[in-house]
């Protein structure tokens, strides 16, 4: 039977449309949505102080042996690698050998409620990714030097961590209050492109108050530190702000560390003491969250793409923020029982085709699990008994 020209009209445009649809997605025979364009790196710590690498979360390569000096943080900056354990070290050849780049790295020890050492304080070193990238620390130094009255607690490096090229951050805007030095233990860059600090009260002791801090440009080296902490701001001062506990009206000490959620600052105690508590205004006025168990140490805390919030704890797993109540929810489907989550990371695959496969990591002391869909569902990826990733 022969072909109506209408029949074949049709047949002829549904053929030019599949020709069409096929040229966006393949390239000489390649399917560009299976062609990642842009992979993602994940460098993971153990407990022994060994380096691993992968990139696709299963398949992993060792690429430094272990030192038994567990680490506290990774990150990197440029092609360079930071690795935080006593000391800040630095690497060129993607880790295979190491420098020490900054001796004097900020070292917190504590015990959570239970009773078990911890040192951990993820936040204690940023990447202010700009022109160019400065690297923030939290610095002991120089803690036992006659000039160190006016120390901030601070140091920043402006050549991706480069060893000798370190400096101290000795200055801060007062607003008419405040007082040196500073001890800074805990640091975290919001949406907003500020910088933002924490740190205990040297004045006061240890265990009575904390200060916050804010760098409004980070990638500024010129840029000043400006005080916020609480009913201390402003000149005369204002007795309305909320200040982060421990006060002077509690002086349990806890171990607080800072993170952030888009331009929500989020503050949590690794000692269990204190719970997790949000700020909206730059760290003057804080708020307790409701929904994690009391008396649970909080060890680490993420915002992934900034689109969901995730605190990691000692034993209790994962908790992510229901953002439509406020209230933090436990989020263990695909996790083991009695799980201690040291550290959060994210990551994501560009394609020849511009989509994206957005991945998110846990560091835990079962090993590292990974999920596909912003943390509703994981699955144990590594084994072993991990401490940070990046």
């Amino acid at each position: 039977m022969q072909k109506s020209p209408l029949y074949s009209s049709i047949a002829l445009l549904s053929a030019a449309l599949l020709m069409f649809m096929t040229s966006c997605s393949r390239n000489n025979g390649i399917d560009n949505s299976q062609i990642i364009e842009t992979p993602y790196s994940l460098y993971f710590s153990d407990s022994a102080g060994a380096l691993f690498y992968t990139n696709d979360g299963r398949k992993i390569v060792k690429v430094f042996s272990p030192d038994g000096q567990p680490s506290k943080a990774i990150i990197t900056s440029g092609e360079y690698i930071l690795w935080c354990k006593d000391n800040i070290m630095f690497s060129v050849n993607d880790g295979r050998n190491f420098d020490h780049s900054y001796d004097f790295l900020r070292s917190y020890k504590g015990f959570t409620l239970g009773g078990v050492p911890m040192d951990l304080n993820q936040s204690q070193i940023v990447n202010c990714q700009g022109s160019p990238d400065i690297i923030y620390a939290c610095s002991s130094y120089p803690h036992n030097l006659p000039d160190s009255a006016d120390y901030l607690g601070v140091a920043f490096n402006n050549n991706h961590g480069y060893p000798k090229n370190w400096s101290t951050k000795n200055d801060y805007d007062t607003l008419g209050v405040g007082f040196v030095p500073v001890k800074m233990i805990s640091l975290t860059r919001g949406v907003d492109g500020k910088l933002y600090g924490l740190a205990l009260n040297q004045q006061l002791g240890d265990s009575v108050s904390l200060r916050n801090f804010i760098l409004p440009n980070p990638n500024d080296l010129y840029d000043r530190f400006i005080e916020v902490t609480g009913s201390k701001l402003g000149n005369p001062a204002d007795t309305t702000g909320n200040e982060l506990p421990p006060n002077s009206t509690n002086p349990t000490a806890g171990h607080f560390s800072l993170g952030h959620f888009n331009n929500r600052l989020i503050a949590i105690d690794a000692t269990g003491i204190n719970g997790a508590w949000y700020c909206d205004d730059g760290g003057r006025n804080w708020s307790q969250y409701s929904g994690i168990p009391a008396n649970t140490p909080l060890l680490c805390q993420g915002s992934p793409f900034e689109e969901v919030a995730f605190i990691g704890t000692y034993g209790q797993g994962l908790y992510m923020l229901n953002t439509a109540t406020n209230v933090w929810e436990r989020n263990n489907s695909g996790l083991a029982s009695n799980l201690i989550v040291r550290s959060i990371a994210w990551k994501e695959n560009i394609y020849k085709n511009n989509t994206k496969q957005k991945y998110v990591y846990l560091a835990t002391n079962k090993g590292i699990y990974q999920s596909v869909d912003a943390g509703l569902h994981w699955v144990l990826t590594i084994q072993g008994n991990y401490t940070a990733l990046y």
